[in-house]
Order: structure tokens, then C-alpha cells, then sequence
């Protein structure tokens, strides 16, 4: 599992950056997000990539 963190004072730019995301990356299969709220927001999104043969 790897864990993608985001870290914004401003909450629209938080918000445009990890719709962003998870738009590029709609592949990934999301597991879990979690929210820490202080001077900055921090958003961190854990997910999981899918198993895929290497052609070559």
C-alpha cells in the first residue's frame, strides 16, 4: 500500500490538487482517506496499484 499526501493553508487549492489526482491516477484503487485539520489541512490518500504483466 502507498499513501499520496496533499498539504494546503487554502482549502480551494487543496481541494483543485487532489481532484486533480485522483482524476490522472482514476486506476488506482483507493483504500482509505483521512483528514488532519490545523495551521494547513493535510489530506492523505492510501491506495493500492494493480497487478499488471510487464509486456516487452
Amino acid at each position: 500500500m502507498k499513501v499520496k499526501i496533499f498539504s494546503s493553508p487554502d482549502y480551494r487549492i487543496l481541494d483543485k490538487e487532489v481532484n486533480q489526482w485522483l482524476e490522472d491516477n482514476n486506476w488506482l484503487k483507493v483504500v482509505n482517506i483521512t483528514q488532519s485539520t490545523g495551521t494547513a489541512t493535510v489530506i492523505s490518500i492510501w491506495y493500492t496499484e494493480p497487478t499488471v504483466p510487464i509486456l516487452g
